[in-house]
């Protein structure tokens, strides 16, 4: 999947659902299920990070997954701003 298929997805949800919170179910190569909520996405890297709870990069995950959102509001913001001033 590409970033902007999963932009288009996020897009076309119902208003309803956008409220819902995220979760990722990964089934390891052992067949072991875990699920977390603590997800990030690498927009750099094109990447999606899940850390299970008990895991060391845990905390470092959110962390990281705050930082994300916070330069994603920057861009949005610049974005537009931009075409606040370019109507005028």
């Amino acid at each position: 999947m590409k970033l902007k298929e999963l932009k288009e997805l996020i897009e076309g949800c119902h208003p309803e659902d956008l409220n819902n919170n995220l979760e990722a179910v990964v089934v390891t190569s052992n067949n072991n299920v875990f699920s977390t909520e603590s997800i990030r996405l690498d927009t750099d890297s094109g990447r999606i990070m899940i850390a299970a709870k008990n895991s060391d990069n845990f905390e470092v995950n959110n962390h990281n997954a705050d930082k994300e959102m916070e330069f994603a509001l920057k861009m949005i913001t610049k974005k537009r701003e931009g075409l606040k001033s370019s109507t005028y």
